[in-house]
């Protein structure tokens, strides 16, 4: 039996371990760590994923609270982190014992650099990096929406460091192999990208054109690129950040990035972006990890990021008005 674990399970945490569980025929232990009103309403009533006009209902998580953990088996073959990326260190203190004890830890998550911030507290060999743009919404405790389809890529973040040892690099990609034939059985699209560190980039660039004009102006994906001046906003927020990427030596494509930006945001048209669900909820958001994180990387090498340093600047005025 294959375990897999979801720490800070919300949308996308619950989208992606419940199509995971949903595949009945594998023998397959799906555990979601979520909030308690999330796990009671999945404990009386199944996870309920709604996509494409049907509703799936899935009756075989587990789920766990903090005051439900002690009974939990905790070696998991691939544990995912699905929080918040400013909750990792204090979710990486929490479940310290659960990621100790398991084979694989995978980095599901927005942002640029969060394994960095995670690799003292976790072995580098044990770390995969998750990248997608499936988009999804939390609208009720149990009850999840499927509100784009997107790609999804693994890979491994300190590629270097693994490939100094052979055997360790081989059994790594056949975890890698095993884990993207899992997502893409359960529906989920996945490629295995050996070097992740483009396609993180290139997610984060997506979230950094999308997610703060969407927070500020409250419009779904789609509706923002039906507005010429929130376009232009999206493509000079995008070519400052793909400037940084390529001072830092990650070969990104202007080009290619604006093109990705408006396939994620057609793919994901009636999508709420994560940015936008943490204004609504009055939650603070994950701008220090986006368009903050070009700032801080820019203001580094001393190129102007004008544009991000403005969407900054408002979303956390607008964080403070909550």
């Amino acid at each position: 039996m294959l375990r897999l674990g979801f720490i800070g399970a919300g949308a996308i945490g619950s989208l992606f371990g419940g199509y995971l569980a949903n595949l009945k025929e594998m023998n397959i232990d799906v555990v979601l760590f979520c909030s308690q009103d999330h796990a009671l309403a999945i404990k009386n009533h199944g996870l309920k994923i709604k996509t494409e006009g049907r509703v799936i209902i899935i009756k075989n998580l587990k789920v766990f609270t903090r005051t439900m953990e002690d009974n939990v088996d905790d070696d998991f073959d691939f544990l995912f982190l699905t929080t918040k990326t400013y909750d990792t260190r204090s979710a990486i203190n929490q479940y310290k014992e659960i990621i100790e004890n398991s084979k694989y830890f995978i980095i599901l998550q927005n942002g640029i650099g969060n394994e960095d911030m995670i690799h003292p507290l976790v072995p580098k060999q044990k770390i995969f990096r998750l990248v997608t743009s499936h988009g999804a919404i939390l609208n009720h405790p149990g009850q999840v929406t499927h509100t784009g389809k997107g790609f999804s890529f693994i890979g491994i973040p300190y590629l270097n460091y693994i490939a100094k040892e052979p055997n360790l690099f081989r059994n790594v990609q056949n975890s890698l192999a095993v884990l993207n034939e899992l997502l893409n059985v359960s529906g989920l699209n996945s490629q295995v990208e050996i070097d992740i560190s483009i396609k993180v980039w290139e997610k984060a660039i997506v979230n950094i054109g999308i997610n703060a004009i969407g927070a500020l102006t409250r419009l779904n994906n789609g509706n923002i690129i039906e507005i010429e001046g929130l376009r232009e906003l999206m493509e000079r927020a995008v070519v400052e950040a793909v400037e940084v990427g390529n001072n830092m030596n990650i070969p990104l494509s202007r080009d290619e990035c604006i093109q990705l930006l408006y396939s994620v945001a057609k793919n994901t048209y009636h999508n709420k972006n994560s940015m936008l669900q943490d204004i609504i909820k009055g939650k603070k958001t994950e701008i220090d990890n986006l368009n903050g994180a070009i700032v801080d990387l820019a203001n580094k090498l001393k190129i102007k990021v004008e544009v991000n340093e403005i969407l900054t600047k408002l979303i956390k005025g607008l964080e403070n008005s909550l």
